[in-house]
């Protein structure tokens, strides 16, 4: 007679109940597992100067015009303000490093400075979206700089966007890979073996690019120059006082130097005009009235107008040409070339009321470069 016994059952994949949830060293990653520890305060805040002189950099080299400080988000508003093309570049640039570290857990900087955003509970880098949620979280952490700071002393070196997120920054070079870059790695693996390369040479690039746009980041030279144009327009009164007015202008570049590349930093116009009862007409007949002071304003074709804010200081000149029998003289500046606009300028007595106003062209002006 022939005995049989059933088969033992299968072991389930599930623990028990009963049984003791697995520590972090042993059945699941944990924010620590054995070979990775926290990465330090100061890893981090290195890797944060870092991409940030890499943003700086690269918008500077593009527009002459760079953030001061951009890996982070801080408080407050950037001075001088940045140009739109500039705004442009840093968010290029920023999504650029964004997607570097949702899929590897680092930017140049953070390779740099050897440590990896991370998913606490998976060790994989976050994603795309948790890695913008994780950037706009830290704005918390901005708030008197207190959720920066608290990385210092948290048990895991955790901001507030750590903790909301649920991250933390190892102290790595080669976190678990991301799902998708796990797959991709498969398909090359087998389909391209060649185009493997060993870790060390992320790292070698990841230095040079930082060691560049830290050099690029500092100012090497630089200096200012004005021009002003070659000629003035003129036009003559239409109002009850014979005078004639007379139209200039004039330009301020700035420029830096950095790594033997000069780009213009800053630029303003400047628009003078100047008030006249010589300049051959006959002003015998002007009614005997106090001067008061000179309004100017320009306007482009298709509407845009910048004004004088205010008339120029007491005893101060703004021509820069010499006027006979001037009478009143005031200025504007613009923040863009305002060559062939209409100039409109207007002759106020003591009370305010208009004694002579006309129109003249603006004339054009070449900036002048560096040396």
């Amino acid at each position: 007679m022939k005995t049989t016994f059933p088969a033992p059952d299968a072991p389930s994949p599930w623990p028990s109940p009963t049984s003791p949830m697995p520590s972090p060293g042993r059945g699941r990653p944990g924010p620590f597992p054995r070979g990775r520890s926290r990465a330090s305060w100061w890893n981090r805040v290195l890797a944060v100067l870092l991409d940030s002189a890499l943003v700086s950099s690269v918008a500077w080299f593009a527009t002459g015009s760079a953030p001061s400080f951009a890996a982070l988000p801080t408080w407050g508003a950037q001075d001088p303000p940045l140009a739109p093309e500039s705004t442009v570049w840093v968010g290029w640039t920023m999504l650029g490093l964004a997607v570097l570290q949702a899929y590897t857990g680092a930017t140049p900087g953070k390779r740099v400075a050897r440590i990896a955003v991370v998913d606490a509970g998976s060790g994989r880098p976050i994603g795309l979206l948790g890695t913008v949620l994780r950037w706009l979280a830290h704005f918390l952490d901005a708030i008197l700089m207190l959720g920066y700071l608290r990385a210092a002393w948290h048990p895991e070196g955790r901001t507030f966007a750590d903790s909301l997120l649920g991250t933390v920054v190892q102290h790595t070079v080669r976190p678990r890979p991301h799902r998708w870059v796990a797959w991709c790695r498969q398909q090359r693996d087998r389909h391209a073996p060649w185009l493997r390369w060993p870790p060390v040479v992320t790292s070698t690039v990841a230095l040079v690019v930082c060691a560049a746009a830290a050099a690029g980041s500092l100012t090497a030279g630089g200096g200012s120059a004005e021009s002003a144009a070659d000629a003035t327009t003129s036009c003559v009164s239409t109002g009850p006082f014979a005078a004639t007015a007379m139209v200039s202008s004039s330009v301020s570049s700035s420029w830096e130097s950095r790594l033997g590349v000069e780009r213009t930093t800053e630029q303003s116009w400047r628009v003078a005009a100047g008030w006249s009862t010589g300049l051959g007409l006959d002003a015998t007949d002007n009614p005997d009235v106090t001067v008061g002071e000179a309004v100017l304003s320009v306007r482009s074709a298709d509407g845009r107008t910048y004004a004088a804010a205010s008339p120029s200081d007491e005893g101060e000149d703004p021509l820069w040409w010499s006027m006979p029998d001037q009478v009143a003289a005031t200025d504007l500046e613009a923040p863009e070339d305002v060559s062939g606009w209409d100039a409109r300028v207007v002759l106020l007595d003591d009370d305010g009321e208009a004694l002579a106003e006309c129109t003249a062209p603006v004339p054009a002006v070449e900036a002048v470069g560096s040396p």
